[in-house]
């Protein structure tokens, strides 16, 4: 049932089928039909932040974009330095997509398109994404209110449901 990729074992996966760890610098575990809670890092040595209008823009459209399509977009806020999402990969092939093909394509195309706008080049992203499995109903509230009251704690607003640069799925009643 556990599965661990060797280290040196670099190739793009097609499919999650059972429960692994893979490793970069930071252990990745992954399984099939899971939930994550993923931050990626604005590398510190870009100038640019995800809250300015348009970067925010590029990053939204592309997190919605690929809602349905690679997963299952739960809820999201961009920060100036981070973003923080909880997503679920669709199915694919008995298994599920990837964790680490949605975030190479979702930082790749979104660095490509920020350094567009500012006329920059290089890596806009930090290479490695922290992520987690949520294992339960708790832990999901958890990481929710975490997210969501993130930009009140930082200090970045005033009334915790005042930011614009956040988002979650309708809950259905």
């Amino acid at each position: 049932m556990f599965d661990e990729q060797p280290e040196h074992d670099h190739r793009p996966q097609r499919v999650v089928r059972e429960f692994q760890k893979r490793r970069r610098t930071l252990p990745r575990w992954e399984c099939a039909h899971a939930v994550y809670s993923v931050r990626a890092s604005v590398r510190d040595d870009r100038r640019e932040q995800l809250t300015q209008p348009e970067i925010a823009k590029i990053v939204q459209r592309s997190l919605h974009h690929q809602d349905g399509r690679r997963y299952s977009l739960h809820f999201y806020c961009l920060m100036r330095d981070h973003l923080h999402a909880a997503i679920e990969p669709l199915p694919r092939e008995g298994g599920s997509i990837p964790l680490s093909e949605i975030m190479r394509t979702l930082k790749g195309f979104t660095a490509r398109q920020i350094n567009r706008l500012v006329g920059a080049r290089g890596p806009f992203w930090l290479a490695e994404a922290y992520n987690r499995i949520i294992r339960c109903q708790e832990e999901y509230w958890d990481w929710y209110n975490y997210i969501w009251l993130n930009p009140w704690r930082a200090g970045l607003v005033d009334d915790p449901h005042d930011r614009p640069w956040r988002w979650e799925r309708p809950r259905e009643r």
